[in-house]
């Protein structure tokens, strides 16, 4: 299966799919696939809502590691960092509300878009880490300012 992001319309709600086996890395299929199906969802009249979620059950395992190594080793490579500014304007900002669905894990950068997300819903063993923390990298997407202000700064 290709990486990917596939879009469902049911009921006035875009449920967004963020697809990669095993565990739905980030990888730059997948972030393409999200920026046209956002943008799409949030520019759709038939559209009111907007739910992210991971094939699979797993919503997603973060940034395609293989990517993060090509991007450190001076070779172009399709650049990650606007992707920041995208769930700025199509999760965070939009005009339609985005809930994150997140089964089982969300860690690094998947975690950082479920918490651009306007809302999270979370089964109760959802992992929930940046675990570029403990690599030495610096969650890119924004999650160092959102994760406080989502648990508060004591958890964070």
């Amino acid at each position: 299966a290709m990486a990917s992001a596939r879009m469902e319309i049911r009921d006035g709600i875009a449920v967004v799919t963020m697809v990669n086996p095993p565990v739905n890395a980030l990888a730059i299929p997948v972030l393409q696939g999200l920026e046209k199906n956002l943008r799409e969802a949030q520019g759709s009249s038939k559209v009111r809502g907007i739910v992210i979620c991971g094939d699979n059950h797993k919503f997603s395992g973060g940034f395609d590691i293989t990517h993060l190594r090509k991007s450190t080793q001076g070779q172009p490579s399709n650049d990650v960092s606007d992707f920041n500014a995208i769930l700025c304007q199509f999760v965070e900002g939009g005009s339609k509300p985005t809930v994150a669905a997140i089964e089982t894990l969300a860690l690094g950068g998947g975690l950082e878009v479920a918490l651009a997300c306007n809302a999270r819903v979370c089964t109760p063993k959802a992992q929930l880490a940046l675990p570029e923390l403990r690599l030495g990298v610096i969650p890119g997407f924004g999650g160092t300012q959102r994760l406080p202000r989502v648990v508060g700064l004591e958890k964070g």
